[in-house]
């Protein structure tokens, strides 16, 4: 990636978070950068593949992987390991001032466009097989019983999804809080 394709991604994720995607233009953009429109349709055919590509970069980001890797859990460490990798994933998303604001802008558009609605779909299933994977190794590590591991892996994926739309300065949750008594209930 060049460093322009990379300035352009990086200001078109702060313009569309701050005015949304109907509101920034492609000159809007460019002028923000001080290149030429061209430019950036150089690297993106119009303004709808820009939306796209740092729709689908900031999925590959988000992950599960990204941030639960289950060979990192043993059966001494897997309650904190759990709750900490949870928080940091939290927290990683906290610190980003645009996350939720351009996260909100892709839920909108996934109401129009089955792309957008399938990916985000697929990111729900990544996690809630992610959480069934981890908690089966729970039960392997007898730390759990096999007794609704599909459904609090469910409850953790819901947990995941409503405090990535609601962990923002418009509420006043506390997410991390949230996602420890959240991963303690299901071990009780």
């Amino acid at each position: 990636m060049s460093e322009k394709y990379t300035n352009i991604l990086n200001t078109s994720y702060r313009l569309f978070a701050e005015k949304g995607f109907d509101q920034t233009s492609m000159s809007f953009i460019a002028k923000e950068l001080g290149i030429t429109k061209p430019a950036i349709y150089y690297y993106f055919s119009s303004k709808e593949k820009l939306i796209q590509t740092l729709f689908d970069y900031i999925i590959e980001e988000i992950n599960f992987t990204n941030f639960f890797n289950h060979q990192e859990y043993t059966k001494e460490n897997f309650m904190t390991k759990l709750t900490d990798d949870g928080v940091s994933m939290m927290n990683k998303q906290l610190q980003d001032p645009y996350y939720n604001k351009i996260m909100n802008e892709y839920y909108v558009l996934s109401t129009r466009n089955s792309y957008y609605a399938q990916a985000l779909k697929k990111v729900l299933d990544e996690f809630l097989n992610g959480f069934v994977t981890l908690l089966q190794l729970a039960r392997d590590y007898e730390l759990l019983s096999e007794h609704e591991i599909q459904t609090k892996a469910e409850f953790l994926t819901i947990i995941v999804d409503g405090l990535d739309k609601y962990s923002n300065e418009e509420y006043s949750f506390d997410p991390t809080a949230i996602w420890a008594f959240s991963v303690k209930s299901i071990f009780q």
